[in-house]
């Protein structure tokens, strides 16, 4: 078994009918992909009983944490805090609008697990002036992908949490404190669920997002 940390982040609006369900495929598949694995489930401004449902599932199964969101706030914020707050070598986002289809997580994680070997880490560097400007001359070739992308951005996608510097960029000295301890009560069950960043340059996939969502 790949002996990397998983966590699979599953948006909700108004999903209670299916939220069980989808969730015990996704426990089950998921076990069998690393034995370090949790789900998190962002509420995102549901009116039904999307919320008690998932801290129904959170207190049978300590893998699950759960978020609310009072007002719905889309892809690109879940994405955000993805990135800013999960520290497990991979991060897996549904779009939080078509069917779940827990067959995506596996492939997701089979390519990426190709494409990591073992007991090897990318940390980003510092970025310097000239990873700027070079950023910035590669625009054009960012926004053609972005089109490209705009039809395929859906389901399950694989994205990457930020380099602590980053993450921590725009918190405040207290956030920033509750970050490093825990998210909430209940996260601190999962604290075996990665702790090391990977995968430099991530804010590609939120403006990707963002930008295939209309935001």
């Amino acid at each position: 078994m790949f002996n990397k940390s998983l966590t699979v982040v599953l948006p909700v609006y108004n999903g209670e009918t299916r939220l069980r369900k989808s969730v015990h495929e996704i426990l089950e598949l998921a076990s069998e992909l690393t034995s370090k694995f949790g789900v998190l489930i962002i509420d995102d401004g549901s009116s039904d009983d999307t919320f008690e449902v998932a801290e129904e599932l959170a207190a049978h199964y300590p893998q699950i944490t759960v978020r609310r969101h009072r007002q719905r706030r889309g892809l690109g914020s879940a994405i955000d805090y993805a990135q800013r707050r999960l520290r497990s070598d991979a991060i897996i986002v549904h779009d939080g609008v078509t069917p779940i289809d827990a067959g995506e997580i596996r492939s997701l994680w089979r390519r990426w697990s190709s494409e990591t070997p073992a007991g090897i880490i990318d940390v980003a560097e510092p970025a310097t002036m000239q990873d700027s400007m070079s950023d910035l001359a590669k625009l054009p070739v960012i926004h053609a992908a972005m089109e490209r992308a705009h039809g395929r951005l859906l389901g399950f996608q694989m994205v990457s949490p930020l380099p602590f510097d980053e993450a921590f960029a725009e918190l405040g000295a207290e956030e920033a404190a509750t970050m490093l301890r825990s998210d909430s009560p209940r996260k601190q069950r999962n604290s075996g669920i990665g702790d090391v960043p990977s995968m430099p340059r991530p804010k590609f996939f939120k403006t990707l997002a963002n930008f295939a969502l209309g935001e």
